[in-house]
């Protein structure tokens, strides 16, 4: 019995530094990237989208290390659930209802569909090779193409991203022109870079060594906690006599989604509901494509058979479930009672 209360602790102490971290460095890359001059939905488009699955991508490196890649599959498909059922659900549940854009309905769900699509036909085996990874990769790629290519997104994210890192100091009302984002400009005598949002407001994200020793800091606080993280579930899975997969479908999936849940909860408040959505959909398609497809490259993922049986096609059922509901571009209250209710059913049944 001390053995799993101590595991739990490590548990739970290794995933809020990783979590902490993980948004620590983020934030550090998105300064950076801007005071570099890089496009700031270039910058959206994989930083901060992968920023949300950090932790999740870390982790699943090293339990393939640590010979435990059962853990991956767990941890993805236990995550894309989650995302679905409990972080849509609850910010639906908590809020207004969730207002979808036409621009989501007719690209990233397709693609979010295809990509649940692609780690069925992958894991069917039960195996997901690196040549499995390597399609997946190409998958991220094409999902991040496709992103670039909206212009309506290039705008929000832009001042979204200035917003957060640079402060406003000043700038003209309209008269901005979206090719603004590609030109942030940096200037060698000081620390700092000038751009300019695609409102023409006029921002300087401040980068100095703080910034660098941040960004490597907190890279080396994700690895280290990661590695404890991966430690803990071992331990408490040995410890309980279950798989590691369960544990990685259940309480980890829950404890990683904790971000987005709030993130969802709050953007939902705030009449920004496409941000809930957008979420969710980057996640599970950085997850599948990304948390999958790394480690493959390291080694063979081997598909514990309650993944492949069960928690899977449930995978494919939500993600279809979640299609559907938003072909009216709006999930109700009521949906998202479904949708916490059905993933309830979900646990209940992957811990029986």
């Amino acid at each position: 019995m001390p053995s799993l209360v101590i595991a739990v602790a490590l548990f739970g102490v290794s995933l809020g530094a990783l979590l902490g971290a993980s948004h620590v460095f983020t934030s550090a890359a998105e300064r950076l990237g801007l005071a570099l001059g890089i496009s700031p939905f270039l910058i959206g488009a994989t930083v901060v989208a992968g920023g949300t699955s950090l932790p999740e991508l870390v982790s699943s490196v090293l339990a393939v290390v640590a010979d435990e890649p059962g853990i991956v599959l767990g941890l993805v498909v236990g995550s894309n659930v989650a995302n679905i059922l409990l972080v849509i659900g609850l910010a639906a549940v908590a809020t207004r209802p969730i207002r979808i854009e036409r621009e989501l309905v007719r690209v990233d769900l397709p693609l979010l569909m295809a990509s649940a699509v692609f780690l069925v036909l992958a894991a069917w085996d039960g195996t997901v090779s690196w040549a499995e990874g390597v399609l997946g990769l190409a998958g991220l790629a094409i999902y991040v193409h496709f992103s670039l290519s909206t212009r309506s997104r290039l705008d929000e994210t832009v001042e979204e991203l200035f917003a957060e890192h640079a402060g406003v100091i000043g700038g003209a009302e309209g008269g901005g022109d979206a090719t603004d984002a590609d030109s942030t400009a940096v200037d060698a005598g000081d620390d700092a870079a000038v751009g300019t949002s695609a409102e023409g407001v006029t921002v300087e994200p401040s980068v100095g060594p703080r910034t660098y020793v941040t960004l490597v800091a907190s890279l080396l606080v994700v690895f280290v906690a990661a590695d404890q993280f991966v430690e803990s579930i071992l331990s408490i899975a040995s410890t309980l006599g279950v798989g590691t997969e369960l544990i990685a479908m259940t309480v980890v999936a829950v404890g990683t989604s904790l971000p987005e849940i709030a993130v969802s909860v709050a953007a939902t408040r705030r009449g920004s509901s496409e941000l809930t959505v957008g979420n969710v959909l980057g996640s599970n398609v950085f997850n599948t494509f990304a948390v999958v497809g790394v480690p493959s490259l390291l080694g063979p993922l081997s598909v514990p058979a309650n993944v492949r049986g069960f928690a899977l096609p449930v995978m494919v059922l939500a993600t279809l479930l979640y299609y559907f509901v938003t072909q009216d571009r709006e999930i109700t209250r009521w949906e998202g009672i479904t949708f916490v209710v059905l993933y309830a059913v979900f646990v209940l049944n992957v811990a029986g």
